[in-house]
């Protein structure tokens, strides 16, 4: 990986990408706070009109915390388990406290941001995940699930030990996301939509994927790169600004070209490709995740985006069809 773009770069960024009609911005990794300039960059993010999402372990957040906290309208945790069995699957211990006691501080807060947790399933989780989604009702948090990603469209990087062993049998899968269908219709706070849901509920169905014609992977280097061919980059948005980037014909051709592929999992990626279908259920779940009210009022939605700075490469999705 080449030398980071910094905070005024990315800032620079920001605001490029409003102008192109880009409305969240969603911060992970990797760890974001390993970057100690994040504070910057959540302010340019939020300065810039973007809705601002931080996606965290909790490694770092409380020594962080007063410079952290005042940006992000949303702060998602990721939790595996509902205990601190937490700490050793992820190999730090304190990590589960850490998230608990986030939970408390970020809601004390007055007009602090909204909070929600992510959790991945996979062997080492499947057994304990109704007990997450009973975990988070107990705490009035959302909760966002899905299955562990055993390959990637474009390939991993070389090397790269592969995650097949961690998944979830297909017959398993299918009961546990009937289960959260379930405990959905009875006020869990699942927060993935029920079509994303039923993609799983019976073994994993095909979808058709609209993420490129909405999304931009953005490595941290600048790179914009196609999510069908990681390893090569189609642009460098330090050498040519977003809007001349998305103007050009062959950029508009390659986001709109059709798509043969449906191997991510993810929620962002599916339920934004059901966005674009407009299905009316992952429209309206859409719109709660991210004008839902929590400490600090919500703003107007007017499009889809996604992005991270650190440690990973971005996904922005812009608005517009």
């Amino acid at each position: 990986m080449h030398e980071e773009m910094t905070a005024d770069q990315i800032a620079h960024f920001y605001r490029d990408a409003v102008a192109v009609g880009m409305v969240v911005n969603s911060i992970w990794g990797g760890e974001p706070l390993v970057r100690e300039d994040l504070p910057d960059i959540l302010r340019a993010s939020r300065t810039a009109g973007l809705v601002t999402v931080l996606i965290t372990s909790g490694w770092r957040f409380h020594e962080r915390f007063d410079e952290i906290v005042p940006w992000p309208d949303l702060i998602i945790f990721s939790l595996d388990l509902p205990s601190p069995e937490h700490d050793s699957s992820r190999g730090m211990p304190g990590l589960y406290d850490n998230v608990e006691r986030a939970i408390q501080r970020i809601r004390e807060r007055a007009g602090g941001p909204r909070v929600a947790v992510n959790s991945v399933i996979s062997r080492l989780n499947a057994h304990v995940v109704p007990g997450l989604v009973k975990w988070a009702a107990a705490r009035s948090v959302p909760i966002y699930l899905h299955p562990i990603e055993t390959s990637r469209p474009g390939g991993d990087a070389q090397g790269t030990v592969s995650k097949e062993p961690l998944a979830v049998a297909d017959g398993d899968l299918a009961k546990l996301f009937q289960r959260l269908i379930a405990l959905k219709a009875a006020g869990y706070p699942v927060a993935n939509s029920y079509p994303y849901l039923r993609t799983f509920s019976h073994g994993k169905q095909p979808y058709r994927c609209h993420a490129r014609k909405v999304c931009l992977q953005l490595w941290p280097n600048g790179d914009l790169v196609d999510c069908l061919s990681r390893g090569r980059a189609v642009v460098n948005v330090l050498k040519s600004p977003l809007p001349e980037v998305l103007s050009r014909p062959e950029i508009r051709k390659l986001r709109l070209m059709p798509v043969d592929c449906h191997s991510c999992n993810n929620a962002n990626v599916i339920d934004t490709s059901y966005v674009w279908e407009l299905r009316i259920e992952s429209i309206l779940s859409l719109i709660r995740a991210h004008l839902g009210r929590g400490n600090r009022p919500g703003r107007g939605l007017s499009g889809v985006v996604k992005d991270d700075p650190p440690e990973t490469s971005s996904c922005s999705a812009v608005s517009g069809r």
